[in-house]
């Protein structure tokens, strides 16, 4: 008796370990023209994870910290690893943010990255799509906007949030899991 409750601990230790991922009912592929008139489409990324994260180039605090964030997290890979994922930054701010202005931006902090504006109406409705929150402060100056990470697999699925109080290692262990294609859905 004492032998099966020892066992089934430590198999219940070793089940819990890891990342959980589910397929979330919000986000997903992002199809749209951005504001120079190039056609977007996730899913014809190669990297089998992308990493959306909303904000904008003028943000004083979130989204250079997620950013730095992300970038911390994924320094120490190798670099197969890093070809797993890829970062899109999409800004809410489309009347200041121009493409050029969000990619520049987002490469500082992740070269590899892809930052992307769209104009006010496609904004909306993608915002809407990731049941993210945007609004204008009072002063019309900045923004007070969500700050998940939107981790999509490689059918463009979103399969977790990250939040800004996770670790950088959550985020390492959450590309590793999902590039490897060793996903179990919860």
């Amino acid at each position: 008796m004492r032998f099966k409750f020892v066992f089934l601990f430590f198999i219940g230790i070793h089940c819990n370990q890891g990342v959980e991922l589910t397929e979330l009912p919000i986000g997903g592929n992002i199809v749209g023209i951005d504001k120079n008139r190039n056609s977007v489409d996730l899913k014809k990324i190669e990297e089998p994870v992308v990493l959306v994260f909303f904000g904008y180039t003028y943000c004083p605090d979130f989204c250079p910290n997620t950013l730095m964030k992300i970038k911390s997290a994924v320094d120490d890979l190798s670099p197969s690893d890093r070809k797993k994922f890829k970062v899109v930054f999409v800004s809410v701010d489309p009347i200041r943010d121009a493409p050029e202005t969000v990619q520049k931006y987002v490469s500082f902090y992740l070269p590899e990255s892809i930052g992307l504006s769209f104009t006010q109406s496609e904004t909306d409705r993608i915002v809407k799509q990731y049941a993210a929150y945007v609004a204008k402060t009072e002063d019309g100056s900045s923004f007070d906007h969500s700050t998940y990470i939107y981790v999509l697999d490689s059918d463009r699925k979103t399969r977790k949030l990250i939040k800004t109080t996770d670790t950088k290692d959550m985020i390492k262990e959450t590309i590793l899991a999902l590039g490897g294609n060793s996903v179990q859905t919860k």
